[in-house]
C-alpha cells in the first residue's frame, strides 16, 4: 500500500485552512485524505502569489479554477465548489478581502450510464470471492472481499461507508448498520438480513482484533483504502467472475452494485405491484440520498434493464438525472 504524506499548511493561509478542516469536521463532513491532498495543494497555489495577509481576489480564483487548459468538466466543477466554499468560511469568519466564485458552476454531463449487474454476473463476482487467496501478510484476505462484496450487494450501501463503520455501527441485536455522516452529511440505519449477518459474525470471528476501531480494519491499522479495494475489484475479482471492462473503461466500477442494488430493489417492488412512483421516496431515503431527484435515475435504468416492467414506469422514468456517484 502506498504510504500517504503527512500533509501540513504553510504560509499566510496555514491557519485558515487548519480552520477549515476543523469546521467542516464540526459539521459531521468526512474530510477524506484526497480532499485534505487537494486542499493542500490549493494552500501551494495560493501561496505562489506571495500574498502579506489572508486574501483570495477574482483573477486567483479564476487562475486556480482553469489553471489547466485540458481538465475535464467535472474537475473543474471540483475546483470551483472548493474555491467557493473555501471563500464562504473565509468571510463567515471574519476576513474581508475575499472574492466569493460565482454559485453557477461548470454543468457536468448527466449523461453517465452505469453499469448494472445481472442476477448471474453476481453470483459469479461472489463465487470469484470464494476463488481469491489469502496471503501471510494479509491472512483475512479472501474473508473481508466475501463478506464486503455480498454486503454491498445486499444492503446497497457506499463502499466508503462499508469501510469506514466502526465497531459499535454493527448492531447485531437488530441486524442494522448505523451509517454515520455519510455523503451529503446523512445519517441513517440500514437493516440486513440473516444471510449478511451470517457474513458479518464469520469475518468478526475469523478477522477482527482486540485494538481494532473499524469492523472492517485495515492490516496496517484505520479505515481501508477504497481506491485499493476498487483495485483488487476491477483487476481480480471481475477477469475471475469472467465479467469485461467496458471498451473505454469506464466500467464496471465496484460502485456499481450499490447501482445494480437500487435497480434489483426497484424491479423487485414492481413486480411485487408498487407503484414505481409511491416507491422511490422509500428507495431514496433507505439509500441516504439527499432528495428523491438522485433516486429517479434508477427507473430508466430499471426499465431499460427489465423491459417487462417498462410500461409501469414510462410516465416518469425519463426525467431520471442524478449523481453517477450516489
Amino acid at each position: 500500500m502506498r504510504t500517504k504524506k503527512n500533509l501540513s499548511f504553510s504560509g499566510v493561509y496555514k491557519e485558515a485552512f487548519e480552520g477549515y478542516i476543523t469546521y467542516k469536521t464540526a459539521l459531521g463532513c468526512n474530510i477524506e485524505y484526497r480532499e485534505t491532498l487537494a486542499l493542500h495543494t490549493l494552500n501551494g497555489f495560493l501561496n505562489k502569489y506571495e500574498p502579506n495577509e489572508v486574501i483570495l481576489t477574482e483573477q486567483m480564483a479564476y487562475e486556480y479554477v482553469h489553471q489547466n487548459p485540458v481538465l475535464a468538466p467535472a474537475t473543474v466543477h471540483a475546483y470551483e465548489c472548493r474555491i467557493r466554499q473555501f471563500a464562504l468560511y473565509l468571510r463567515n469568519v471574519g476576513y474581508e478581502s475575499i472574492y466569493i466564485y460565482p454559485e453557477k458552476h461548470t454543468k457536468v454531463a448527466t449523461d453517465f450510464v452505469p453499469y448494472i449487474f445481472s442476477s448471474g454476473e453476481i453470483l459469479r463476482i461472489f463465487t470469484a470471492t470464494d476463488q481469491i487467496v489469502s496471503t501471510p501478510n494479509n491472512p483475512h484476505y479472501k474473508i473481508f472481499f466475501q463478506t464486503l462484496i455480498r454486503l454491498l450487494y445486499c444492503t446497497g450501501i457506499r463502499i466508503s461507508e462499508a469501510l469506514h463503520l466502526k465497531l459499535e455501527d454493527v448492531d447485531f441485536a437488530n441486524n442494522i448498520l448505523i451509517v454515520q455522516n455519510s455523503k451529503g452529511n446523512v445519517s441513517r440505519l440500514v437493516p440486513f438480513n440473516e444471510y449478511i449477518r451470517g457474513w458479518l459474525i464469520k469475518y468478526q470471528d475469523a478477522a477482527l482484533a482486540p485494538n481494532d476501531s473499524y469492523f472492517f480494519e485495515s492490516p496496517q491499522g484505520g479505515a481501508r483504502n477504497r481506491v485499493a479495494v476498487g483495485h483488487t475489484f476491477q483487476n481480480v475479482l471481475l477477469p475471475l467472475a469472467k465479467i469485461q471492462r467496458k471498451p473505454d473503461n469506464t466500467g464496471p466500477r465496484l460502485h456499481d452494485i450499490r447501482h445494480t442494488y437500487a435497480c434489483h430493489c426497484l424491479d423487485k417492488m414492481v413486480r411485487s405491484g408498487a407503484d414505481p412512483f409511491c416507491a422511490l421516496p422509500y428507495l431514496s431515503t433507505y439509500m441516504g440520498h439527499k432528495g428523491i431527484e438522485s433516486t429517479e435515475k434508477y427507473l430508466r435504468l430499471t426499465a431499460d434493464h427489465f423491459l417487462e416492467i417498462s410500461s409501469a414506469c414510462h410516465h416518469i422514468y425519463e426525467k431520471g438525472k442524478g449523481d453517477h456517484n450516489e
